[in-house]
């Protein structure tokens, strides 16, 4: 009887998916391009040598300040939910302000901002982590703001991982898994090649990167996935990184697109999934989920180098959607739950594994 009652306890306990101590999540933003309602606060001095680009950045600083006036800081509020006791990180996928800054002063500032806002509106007790992305280095000296960020970022992830950081591509582990943080416009390629290797052997290895790692849906700029270039100058390294990564089955979170996406392929003898994310909430209409791609054949035509990649796609939906989201990983599986705008219910569940 006794014994009985112990196999039906522990069979009660499997079907309720009891957690181990490997078991946590992390929440996630996706591109936030952090601004001010006033532009002069981070833009004052700020000029472009064309000014068809000027006026187009001077758009975006509109944008972005109605934006995080009202929509973002509820989005960022929704995303405070999401923490729990086993929650270990929140992560932004780089863009995390909009750069476009006239000094380093000023760059460093900005950076530093939108750390301590996202961070104690979110999870104070938590550690922030935050990637390289194109907006976060730029401005009317792009290496000025390079070296600004290193300045600031480098030391402000050391604290916050309790590790030391050295350079915008890293490693950092929770459990028996594996996150590794890429600078996607890094030229020590080498170096990246061997953080993806020290990761091997992991249960998870997940890539950090603002970029995606598959060409997207965008005709104009398809081409600044990692490793590419519109004429493809790059293939050869790109196709070593993309067997690489697939030899590790990495899982791939990223930004830059400003939509929701995600894309599971298979080739190079193994397995990529990524998924793409965006907090940009700039019309309300954008937390409404609407899957408007779906499949490969719906994946984009723009250029040959998409049809490269469509006979590995097993999934593949997009949504101009944007959000919050949550990474659950439970044992085996892994899951990233959306919370579209500042839905208080979750919007959707995507399988990563």
């Amino acid at each position: 009887m006794r014994r009985l009652f112990a196999l039906s306890l522990l069979a009660g306990l499997l079907f309720s998916g009891c957690k181990s101590a490997d078991d946590y999540s992390v929440v996630i933003l996706g591109d936030t391009h952090y601004d001010a309602a006033d532009p002069e606060v981070y833009h004052a001095g700020y000029s472009d040598p064309k000014p068809s680009r000027e006026a187009i950045h001077r758009e975006e600083f509109a944008r972005n300040g109605a934006m995080w006036e009202d929509r973002c800081l509820r989005l960022v509020d929704r995303a405070s939910g999401l923490v729990d006791k086993d929650t270990r990180y929140v992560l932004q996928v780089g863009d995390l302000i909009q750069g476009d800054t006239a000094d380093s002063t000023t760059h460093v500032r900005f950076l530093d901002d939108a750390v301590n806002l996202l961070k104690n509106r979110i999870a104070p007790d938590l550690p922030f982590v935050t990637i390289n992305g194109n907006h976060d280095r730029r401005g009317v000296d792009n290496a000025l703001c390079r070296r600004a960020y290193r300045a600031y970022m480098l030391p402000r992830m050391s604290q916050e991982l309790g590790q030391e950081i050295t350079h915008t591509s890293y490693l950092f582990r929770q459990g028996p898994d594996a996150f590794v943080a890429i600078n996607y416009e890094s030229s020590n390629q080498e170096g990246i090649r061997s953080l993806l290797e020290e990761a091997r052997g992991s249960r998870h290895v997940f890539v950090l990167i603002h970029t995606p790692v598959f060409p997207f849906d965008d005709p104009d700029i398809y081409h600044w996935f990692f490793l590419g270039k519109k004429d493809d100058s790059r293939a050869q390294e790109r196709r070593e990184m993309r067997a690489l990564l697939a030899s590790l089955n990495a899982i791939v979170l990223c930004g830059h697109t400003h939509a929701t996406e995600l894309l599971d392929w298979e080739g190079d003898g193994g397995r990529i999934t990524q998924m793409t994310m965006s907090s940009v909430w700039e019309a309300d209409s954008l937390a409404n989920y609407t899957v408007k791609h779906s499949g490969a054949d719906e994946y984009p035509h723009y250029d040959p180098i998409f049809d490269e990649y469509r006979p590995g796609i097993r999934r593949y939906l997009w949504s101009d959607a944007v959000g919050s989201y949550k990474l659950i990983v439970r044992g085996s599986r892994v899951y990233i739950d959306f919370y579209a705008g500042d839905s208080s219910r979750r919007t959707e569940r995507f399988i990563i594994r």
